[in-house]
């Protein structure tokens, strides 16, 4: 945390003339980078080549090398959750709790968090990069959720398929364990373009 804390310090100081600070959320790693629910969060993400293809704004477009961005604040009902018995809180999530292996076949419903979020369009897959993490204290408490994608579109079909609007009427079942309180999208320009917006110097 002290590393993280001078670094954000760090940027801080450098984004002050061009940018206020809005929100400052300490977060942590719980355990072994698992969420509050005990699941490893962010199994799915993509490695190396495909995640910068995810994250990143291709060459040769406007804001090339940036990315959008997605930031959602969930507080979580651990309560409820953990009242669920460990099969079906697997089905909630689509994966084991204990080693991050997807469901297959019949085992996975269709309303869980893997099945509403792993979507394509006109076969390509919408995939994200994520850098997520819990937050809170003993009373209020969640994920602080963080994500990067080189199209906002991508953002857009998982949360319409997550919240039920997608036009097939299945909601992902998270959020009646989860709610977001915030939610926000953002675009952070590459470094070609954070330098001329930072000036020389």
């Amino acid at each position: 945390m002290d590393t993280v804390f001078d670094t954000a310090l760090s940027v801080h100081r450098v984004m002050a003339p061009v940018a206020g600070l809005d929100l400052d959320v300490p977060g942590f790693v719980y355990h072994d980078s698992r969420d509050l629910t005990g699941f490893i969060d962010g199994t799915a993400n993509p490695k190396d080549e495909a995640a910068r293809n995810a994250a990143l704004v291709p060459s040769g477009t406007v804001g090339a090398g940036g990315a959008f961005v997605l930031t959602q604040q969930w507080v979580h009902d651990l309560g409820g959750f953990n009242a669920l018995s460990l099969g079906d809180q697997e089905g909630v999530i689509g994966r084991t709790k204990s080693e991050s292996v997807e469901l297959q076949g019949d085992a996975m419903p269709p309303d869980s968090h893997v099945s509403r979020t792993d979507a394509k369009v006109d076969g390509i897959a919408m995939k994200i990069f994520r850098r997520s993490f819990p937050y809170g204290t003993v009373a209020r408490h969640g994920l602080y959720f963080l994500a990067f994608a080189c199209d906002v579109e991508r953002f857009d079909v998982q949360l319409r398929r997550m919240y039920g609007v997608s036009g097939d009427g299945v909601h992902d079942r998270i959020t009646e364990f989860s709610q977001a309180v915030t939610g926000s999208y953002w675009f952070a320009p590459g470094e070609d373009d954070l330098k001329a917006a930072l000036g020389p110097g």
